[in-house]
């Protein structure tokens, strides 16, 4: 069970609605998509509507989730607010970009997520950093409600759990983690697939991506930062969620960062650290966010300034 967390404001919440929006952050990844594809036939089941819109269509890696293909994307012009609306895997309503529009003042909002700098902003919220990602908090809901988990339910949530802890790799990996990921695939997750699908299996450009950004690799601090870039033509190829770990993977960096272009001038920014760096904080300083050694931000300003930004942000929080 989750410790020190109450789901029964969020399932007496899930019980009340009949009709659900639900959505999650810009740049969804795979917890995000994961976690609205689960909890959305988890809705149906009990008979209710939901629907999924996101900011923008979910990246090619996750076409092999069940209904991944019904995601509807919010392209603007005015929109009824919804009545019941349910963000998932966001520390803030803004989060949701511009499917924030879809919730008015009278809108429910039940806010899942597991992000230690959340801003307790739903109706309801069931929050906690104590999981591993958000399809994890979403198993604690629905096993807290007594519903059974389908096979192609099962697949959403293990997928979600294994992409938020880079393969039962990362520091949130508890043994609950594994606990959930070994019912998940006694419900029918297919984990050999999943991981091919999520780990394995790319198109040529993005290969080629990882190259072009292997190319601008450099090393800041006494060889403690490493900072990579992916220019405007580079980021054609989609969005590469994973490719700031191999920064850290050299030995003796303690921060990696990937800065990608996504319009001329506008960029994201990736930070993943070692345990001695607090990258949630760092991001912060830009108005981002996320966990204590994997957060993100954005930034408006040529490359090089960008870099100098980041940098006069980190190495004060370096070890010495």
């Amino acid at each position: 069970m989750l410790p020190s967390v109450d789901t029964a404001a969020a399932a007496e919440f899930l019980r009340a609605g009949d009709d659900f929006l639900l959505t999650s952050h810009v740049g969804a990844d795979g917890d995000a998509v994961a976690s609205c594809l689960a909890l959305q036939r988890l809705l149906h089941r009990q008979g209710k509507q939901a629907r999924i819109v996101l900011a923008e269509v979910p990246a090619p890696r996750y076409r092999f989730l069940t209904g991944v293909e019904s995601i509807a994307v919010r392209s603007g012009g005015e929109v009824l607010p919804a009545a019941w609306a349910v963000v998932l895997d966001a520390p803030s309503l803004a989060r949701t970009g511009p499917v924030a529009a879809h919730v008015g003042p009278h809108t429910q909002v039940l806010n899942l997520d597991h992000h230690p700098d959340n801003r307790r902003f739903g109706t309801a919220n069931l929050v906690s950093a104590e999981v591993s990602s958000t399809c994890e908090l979403v198993y604690h809901l629905a096993v807290a409600m007594g519903q059974a988990i389908d096979a192609e339910t099962a697949a959403a949530l293990y997928a979600g759990i294994l992409f938020d802890t880079g393969g039962f790799r990362f520091s949130l990996t508890t043994a609950t983690t594994l606990e959930v990921g070994a019912a998940l695939v006694r419900a029918g997750a297919d984990l050999d697939r999943i991981a091919e699908r999520l780990f394995s299996s790319k198109p040529l450009p993005e290969v080629l991506q990882l190259r072009s950004a292997l190319c601008t690799l450099a090393l800041y601090a006494g060889d403690r930062i490493a900072v990579m870039y992916l220019d405007h033509a580079a980021m054609a190829a989609g969005d590469p969620e994973e490719v700031v770990n191999y920064g850290l993977m050299i030995e003796g960096v303690q921060v990696a960062v990937l800065v990608r272009e996504n319009e001329p001038g506008q960029h994201r920014v990736s930070l993943r650290s070692r345990a001695t760096v607090d990258v949630a904080q760092v991001a912060a300083q830009f108005g981002g966010g996320g966990h204590r050694r994997a957060a993100g931000c954005r930034l408006e300003a040529p490359r090089d300034t960008v870099v100098t930004q980041l940098l006069a942000a980190i190495e004060p929080r370096l070890p010495h």
